[in-house]
């Protein structure tokens, strides 16, 4: 955990003690560290917890926003109530409007341009304190103690039971997030000794300080997972399959140690340069890389120019969001989902820009088997774990099915530069990207969103996920560009950067906005004619009218 990073969440804490949700969520709050030690056991007990508490907070962001809508316009406002999660305009800003400077924020300006997802409400005001109350004095141990008795008394309450595959995600991700909680302990730990992880006695003070300073993490990863299962309920995305496959290496213990150890070893690296704010340089000098590549972001051994890097990254950073990272990607299949709806996915083709390792991509093919995807990357390191994971997908999911591409698993791979994508024009119907462009030059940015545009088709889909930005989450603002410290040169930018204008300047129009807690999606659309062509055709309408009265 970073000081910067949880410094974030400690605003006010108090909540009153006869609110209804305070027992729950304390309870699933205090268990994560011994779900941690004890997963298999425990973790089903917050699972009973957490759902009623986020679905009420999401109920009262549900009614904020549809109040907005209702005074902003009432032929909007009787659709909203009628489907809550949809709105059918573009809305006004869901935040009553601040300084003038607030106003230039990008994430209030999405609310002028973007239909807005009911989560888009939901997170705008959030903070730790909606869900846990101050720690006070008491003792880990009289939390825990409080949190057991609250659990034994709720088990009941909620019904989570009821429904085996709802209990099944909680039971599932608490676990996940417990398993990255005590990661992050034990890394902090060797960081912070210089490679031990420190003596007996001083661990239950660390302990206490770790869990308390995670507060706000927390809060924002099972909000996150009420999230991301209420898109499963509303049909927008399936289970995630390796919650649905025992065989998935993640459950093979060798595979998890060796990712866990590489990970204690690079925590360890990591922390020495963040605190010397000294990064190492890339031991590959290369010509045919762009300059603002060859930057070792997040302090990593060897930024991305290393199998080793490639292996480490997803363990890195989800420990760092404390597992909610894939929940997070996953708001992107919300708009490919209802692109997708009416069409025949075998029929169309998907570009994948900066995909990283893959496991994102896999979770794409496994919701649709069927259509075409291009992973494309450019670090042929990271192309390479990429296409590990999607034979690890194919053999565990598709059933030996041959779907065409690299080795039958329905995905190619490509090896290119964001800003100059070695694609035709108008060549996909599909163009996604995710956390890339919180790390690309100010520059490079607005090149990235030419080509997103130029590759696809016209009527096509383009969908963008990555860091929230200014005027996102209100909580956020004032420390937001704190995560530039970590060696991330260009993220003070970006957090500044309309990108919706950017894409409208491209020839693409906004389509709708989901957040999913530090994460936003932005969907866009390229029309069909072209704004300049349509401007003609309509001018040619007008003369010709003319002409007929004359």
């Amino acid at each position: 955990f970073h000081s910067e990073t949880t410094s974030q969440f400690e605003t006010s804490h108090s909540i009153r003690s006869d609110n209804p949700f305070r027992s729950s969520l304390v309870a699933s709050y205090t268990m994560m560290p011994v779900v941690a030690r004890s997963a298999p056991a425990l973790a089903w007990a917050p699972v009973m917890q957490v759902p009623v508490a986020a679905r009420s907070l999401a109920r009262r962001a549900h009614g904020r926003a549809t109040g907005v809508k209702a005074s902003a316009n009432a032929e909007a406002q009787a659709t909203v109530l009628a489907d809550p999660h949809m709105a059918t305009s573009v809305t006004t800003p869901v935040t009553p409007a601040a300084t003038p400077a607030a106003m230039t924020y990008p994430g209030l300006n999405d609310d002028l341009r973007f239909q807005q997802h009911w989560s888009v409400a939901m997170w705008r005001d959030f903070k730790a304190s909606d869900l846990f109350p101050e720690g006070g004095n008491s003792s880990l141990t009289g939390r825990l103690g409080e949190a057991a008795r609250s659990l034994r008394e709720g088990v009941t309450a909620t019904g989570a039971l009821k429904n085996i595959d709802h209990a099944r995600y909680w039971a599932y991700h608490v676990s996940r997030t417990s398993f990255f909680l005590l990661q992050a302990i034990v890394g902090l730990f060797i960081a912070q000794s210089g490679g031990s992880a420190g003596s007996a006695s001083a661990t239950p003070t660390k302990l206490e300080t770790i869990v308390t300073g995670a507060r706000g993490p927390l809060a924002e990863v099972l909000l996150m997972y009420y999230q991301d299962l209420q898109n499963i309920k509303e049909g927008k995305y399936g289970f995630p399959w390796d919650m649905e496959t025992v065989r998935h290496r993640q459950f093979n213990p060798l595979f998890v140690l060796q990712r866990a150890a590489a990970f204690m070893g690079e925590a360890r690296l990591t922390m020495q340069r963040k605190n010397a704010q000294q990064p190492d340089s890339v031991w590959l000098k290369s010509g045919l890389l762009p300059q603002y590549y060859q930057n070792t972001f997040h302090y990593q051994t060897d930024g991305w120019l290393s199998a080793d890097s490639a292996k480490i990254y997803e363990t890195s950073t989800e420990t760092l969001f404390l597992g909610r990272q894939d929940a997070m990607q996953r708001c992107t299949l919300v708009p490919l989902h209802d692109y997708l709806q009416g069409r025949d996915p075998a029929q169309l083709r998907a570009l994948e820009v900066a995909a990283g390792t893959g496991r994102f991509a896999t979770y794409v093919k496994d919701n649709w088997p069927t259509l075409p995807l291009t992973v494309s990357d450019l670090s042929p390191y990271y192309l390479a774990e990429a296409r590990s994971n999607a034979k690890h997908w194919h053999q565990l999911r598709a059933g030996g099915a041959w779907l065409g591409g690299a080795e039958g698993t329905g995905c190619d791979f490509l090896q290119t530069p964001a800003e100059k994508i070695d694609a035709p024009d108008a060549s996909f119907d599909i163009v996604y990207s995710i956390y890339l462009f919180h790390e690309l030059p100010p520059a490079i940015l607005r090149a990235a969103v030419r080509e997103m545009a130029r590759v696809v088709k016209p009527g096509g889909l383009v969908v963008l996920t990555d860091s929230q930005q200014l005027g996102d989450r209100s909580v956020f603002n004032s420390e937001m560009h704190k995560f530039g410290d970590f060696n991330e040169p260009y993220y003070r930018a970006y957090i500044q950067t309309d990108l919706g204008q950017l894409f409208e300047e491209a020839g693409l129009t906004c389509d709708t906005k989901v957040q999913g807690s530090s994460t936003k999606t932005l969907s866009f659309r390229k029309p069909t004619v072209p704004a300049t062509e349509g401007r003609a055709i309509l001018e040619r309408s007008f003369s010709m009218d003319s002409m007929d009265e004359e």
